[in-house]
């Protein structure tokens, strides 16, 4: 019977890490985003710099993991390393269901979004999974002989870490996002018609030996002893909340643009960068050409968003002599617009046409390929 246990165990723990490791390797930069939170959670701002290669590092590990576990190589540490790894993330994951200080682990990038309560939930089943992998381990053995173990490890390994470095430089393969390629903007700002919409409920305050009390419009207190203090609307009940709710730009002057950029019939090339000072440098030259280009040939406008502040951008645009303004956008939305910085779309009127990473910035002639498809 504890065989049977054990095979199955390590069959779904297996299938799982590799399915998990992957959708969270093809978006490093959005993981590394989640990592950010955990640090400034647990007030660890210093790990901060290397939260891309502590991404990276975590996504190989727990596939090769679970590669290790279907092909039952390794599997004394290997059953060690997958206990020691679940106890640290059910506690984690426990932590966060209780303070609800991080919304959403990571776990699986943004295909799944889990609550917190249903990571730690997740969490605890692998853990039992796993306690049984680890008790009944002499029953995992080999698939291969060694020869043949070593060089399905060692490709594995390779394709692995190919895979994440080529998602991290040219994008992520498939994006979850709701600024993918193909995607309406405009659309996605609005909720579909008849999509519920945020319950709310008055609520009255009154205190007593000075302490407040909390009473809904049917239950107001006759007791005398009770004294109003104040009323306030209670969300209830969360309505629809639109795929992008925060696309909003500015010029220097606060004035928006949102419209003038979303309205806009024709074709529109976007230069995204969540901070000037960050990001792949050296790519100056490329964006300064291919922006001159883009608004002497064609006579189009061209577009530049960006979190950083007055100053630092003022100083930026003068070292590297841009002719083109920026638009400040809040850097929630800018992670997910593109993971890279600086990163250029191609859109016309408000649909997602195409999209460039920091590594294949685009000349003109490029862009035009796409605009005449």
């Amino acid at each position: 019977m504890m065989r049977i246990i054990t095979q199955f165990s390590r069959i779904f723990v297996g299938i799982l890490f590799i399915i998990s490791g992957l959708i969270k390797a093809n978006d490093t930069i959005g993981f590394s985003y989640k990592l950010d939170e955990y640090f400034e959670v647990f007030h660890m701002p210093f790990f901060a710099p290397y939260a891309v290669a502590l991404a990276m590092f975590i996504c190989i590990f727990e596939i090769m993991c679970g590669v290790a576990l279907l092909l039952g190589a390794f599997a004394r540490l290997n059953a060690w390393l997958l206990l020691l790894m679940i106890i640290f993330f059910t506690l984690l994951t426990g932590y966060s269901a209780i303070t609800g200080k991080v919304t959403d682990c990571g776990c699986f990038g943004d295909a799944i979004k889990l609550k917190p309560i249903e990571s730690f939930y997740k969490d605890l089943v692998l853990l039992v999974l796993i306690v049984f992998i680890f008790i009944g381990v002499k029953h995992i053995k080999p698939l291969f002989n060694k020869g043949i173990l070593s060089i399905a490890i060692y490709t594995s390994f390779s394709v692995i870490t190919f895979f994440t470095f080529y998602t991290y430089m040219f994008l992520p393969i498939k994006d979850f996002l709701p600024y993918k390629v193909g995607n309406d903007i405009r659309e996605k700002m609005v909720c579909p018609p008849g999509s519920p919409t945020d319950s709310m409920v008055m609520v009255f305050i009154y205190t007593k030996a000075g302490q407040d009390y909390e009473f809904d419009m049917n239950h107001i207190p006759d007791d005398t002893t009770f004294i109003f203090k104040d009323r306030k609307d209670k969300l209830v009940r969360e309505g629809c909340k639109p795929p992008i709710h925060d696309f909003k730009l500015y010029d220097s002057s606060v004035n928006e643009y949102t419209d003038s950029l979303l309205n806009d019939e024709g074709y529109k090339l976007i230069l995204v960068q969540k901070k000037v000072v960050e990001g792949r440098t050296g790519e100056e030259a490329k964006i300064a050409k291919l922006a001159n280009d883009w608004t002497s040939k064609s006579n189009l406008k061209f577009w530049a968003l960006t979190s950083s502040g007055k100053d630092q951008l003022e100083a930026y645009r003068h070292e590297h002599q841009f002719a083109f303004p920026y638009y400040s956008m809040d850097q929630v939305p800018l992670k997910s617009i593109i993971r890279s910085n600086p990163g250029v779309i191609l859109m016309k009127k408000s649909t997602i046409i195409k999209k460039w990473s920091a590594y294949n910035l685009p000349s003109y002639e490029v862009v035009l390929r796409y605009m005449n498809k």
